[in-house]
């Protein structure tokens, strides 16, 4: 006579009150198995091959994914720009060729300062400077982000 074996079943992600340490489980709606690792539950095996990204640490907070499904958008202004490589897997992050600044003149009137850069993020903003020219002709250098 064959053993049947049977796991624990039901329609949503087991919990740790559902299943004990080691025990294995299965989402019969999503059609997924879980095990107990000592407390926590995991997803075993499956297509859900879990998050795709896990944290992605910056300098003043993190991303975090909730899921397998989630998407990682990069959102770009100003000078910087990025283009995705999709057969190579890769993001290039980089500096745009022009951009413009808003500009209120002192009779109130408005004009974009138009600018055209060139190579890395680093380099625009050490070397960056916008020369003004006055009415009277003359010209006059108010901004100065760094010298190289």
């Amino acid at each position: 006579m064959a053993t049947i074996i049977k796991l624990k079943r039901g329609t949503t992600t087991p919990t740790t009150s559902d299943i004990v340490s080691g025990e294995v489980a299965v989402d019969t709606s999503n059609q997924k198995f879980y095990i107990n690792d000592s407390g926590t539950i995991k997803e075993i095996g499956g297509s859900a091959g879990g998050n795709a990204f896990t944290t992605i640490a910056l300098s003043d907070s993190s991303i975090v994914a909730d899921s397998s499904t989630d998407t990682l958008t990069v959102s770009t202004t100003g000078l910087i720009t990025a283009a995705a490589n999709a057969d190579s897997d890769t993001l290039t992050l980089g500096t745009a060729t022009t951009a413009a600044i808003p500009f209120t003149k002192a009779d109130g009137s408005s004009s974009n300062i138009d600018l055209q850069t060139s190579g890395t993020i680093d380099q625009v903003l050490t070397n960056l400077y916008i020369p003004f020219t006055k009415a009277d002709g003359s010209a006059v250098e108010t901004l100065v982000v760094g010298s190289s």
